[in-house]
């Protein structure tokens, strides 16, 4: 399924709040680029993989998506993310374990789009939500 700048927010918010990882996938291409703070992914398998534990590891999480700046190959969004964090998040090279809050994360999302799918996203967030709040008994 190609899409393109236009409608790629709509379509990909709908598909990770149904769950349907598949439909998340068909939106990017075979090689596609994903980019974070916590590093770099290659093609639709790690994404696949990365959006499956996110969505493992928040079993009500729910996406809203409002892009700011669409071009005819270019893409930049503003997202809202909420959910339970109440199974561990299985990344690439590391577990995140569950704190059992809910959490209500906004990040910004650039994409470019190559003949119709997505081809690289960056995302910038701030991770700290994941973590476990400090002890603040220590000192």
């Amino acid at each position: 399924m190609t899409t393109g700048p236009n409608d790629f927010a709509e379509r990909a918010a709908s598909a990770f709040n149904r769950r349907d990882v598949e439909a998340m996938v068909a939106l990017v291409s075979e090689d596609f680029i994903y980019f974070d703070g916590m590093g770099m992914q290659i093609g639709r398998e790690s994404m696949h993989k990365r959006e499956t534990a996110l969505l493992e590891a928040f079993p009500d999480a729910q996406v809203t998506l409002s892009p700011f700046v669409v071009g005819d190959d270019r893409l930049a969004l503003s997202a809202f993310l909420t959910g339970t964090f109440s199974a561990p998040l299985v990344l690439s090279d590391r577990v995140i374990p569950p704190h059992g809050r809910h959490i209500a994360v906004y990040y910004a999302a650039h994409f470019t789009f190559r003949d119709g799918l997505a081809i690289r996203e960056e995302a910038f967030f701030d991770s700290a939500a994941l973590m476990p709040l400090a002890d603040q008994s220590k000192g």
